[in-house]
């Protein structure tokens, strides 16, 4: 009876958890936002696991467990898929992003086209091996003829925020960041938007549920929310 009765305990318990959402890095901030806007609106709560796009793929293949997931692009979703989390169709893309190329603040550049980084300096960028956005500027500086004469330059980091951070202790001498991470710190200033020339070069995110948490589903839901998006469009993101 002891040992039933415990299992019941453990079972309510993780029942009552809420959700938990697997959410890109970039969110990290506008995540925060909606989910407390989402409380206020519905009494329901959702909790965060933030990281690299590709990371969580990785991780939720791997056996973490999660149920909805938030990513960049189509690379993390696709892992997914192949893995039997999901179905291609269950990803909706609910919001996307801008490119932009940042340099610390105070450098006054002058930075007016992409032409004019090439010699000018070491630039930190998200390594399309492990994230999203280094796959999509890969693919904005590949449709422009720019990916082989800047690689030299080029210095891989682990994600969108990384890049940020090395542009903003002046590290390096430019960034190839979202706009809204950009606009997340005064310490950097954006001097060029690189505009998607291709679909491989425009930042889209997907969102999805992985569980049979309902509650998940609602929360999906809830992104597309006149609430939600005007969240989202504070930040720079677009519906």
């Amino acid at each position: 009876m002891l040992f039933f009765a415990t299992l019941a305990l453990f079972g309510c318990s993780y029942a009552e958890e809420s959700p938990l959402v697997f959410a890109a890095a970039s969110l990290v901030d506008v995540m925060e936002d909606i989910g407390n806007q989402y409380e206020q609106e519905t009494g329901e709560t959702v909790r965060f696991n933030f990281g690299g796009s590709n990371l969580l793929a990785n991780q939720i293949a791997s056996g973490a467990r999660a149920d909805a997931v938030i990513v960049s692009g189509r690379t993390p979703i696709e892992a997914l898929v192949e893995h039997g989390s999901l179905s291609d169709e269950d990803a909706v893309s609910v919001f996307s992003n801008r490119l932009v190329v940042v340099e610390p603040i105070g450098s006054e550049s002058g930075l007016d086209a992409l032409t004019s980084l090439i010699g000018a300096g070491r630039i930190a960028m998200p390594d399309p091996s492990t994230a999203p956005a280094g796959e999509y500027f890969e693919s904005a500086l590949r449709d422009r003829g720019m990916w082989d004469v800047l690689q030299d330059q080029i210095i891989p980091t682990l994600d969108v925020r990384a890049a940020l951070a090395a542009a903003a202790t002046a590290n390096v001498s430019y960034a190839f960041v979202y706009e809204t991470d950009a606009n997340s710190t005064d310490d950097v200033e954006i001097v060029l938007t690189i505009e998607a020339g291709s679909e491989a070069a425009t930042p889209n995110y997907y969102a999805s549920r992985l569980s049979n948490d309902e509650r998940a589903d609602r929360f999906i839901e809830f992104l597309a929310s006149p609430q939600a998006m005007s969240i989202l469009e504070s930040y720079g993101f677009r519906p």
